[in-house]
């Protein structure tokens, strides 16, 4: 390695360490208004698939229907773009993956900005209501 090529990366910045998912979810700020919480009512059939494979629980009893609520964990960038993404309580992989690649792609840029340089989590909830009434 020339010397001109260790100079530069001795002086090159080193990415700081991400902060840890957190473990209490009441000490996470809350997304107001964010608009995955709107939207995600519409992939409730895509997500009743899934349970009907019979592989899923987490569903409760709702007026006569099925509701999933999933606590969801955001790691985001200063300028809002999501680093991570952690549902928290969907006790499904494939809903877990589902949902997760829905966020990444079509709510990719409907996180709010903060403008720091630090990576910061925040939370919402994605809701799942669907019938297996004939």
């Amino acid at each position: 390695m020339t010397i001109l090529l260790s100079l530069m990366l001795a002086a090159a910045p080193v990415p700081a360490a991400l902060p840890a998912m957190p473990q209490d979810l009441s000490q996470v700020p809350v997304i107001d208004r964010w608009l995955g919480r709107r939207i995600s009512p519409r992939w409730s059939e895509d997500v009743a698939r899934q349970y009907r494979k019979g592989n899923c629980s987490g569903a409760v009893p709702y007026e006569g229907s099925n509701l999933l609520e999933i606590d969801m964990l955001f790691l985001l960038s200063g300028d809002g773009k999501p680093l991570k993404v952690a549902p928290v309580n969907a006790q499904c992989p494939e809903v877990e993956q589902f949902v997760s690649n829905r966020i990444l792609g079509s709510l990719r840029g409907s996180f709010p900005k903060s403008g720091s340089a630090e990576p910061h989590w925040m939370r919402s909830q994605v809701r799942f209501l669907w019938s297996d009434a004939p």
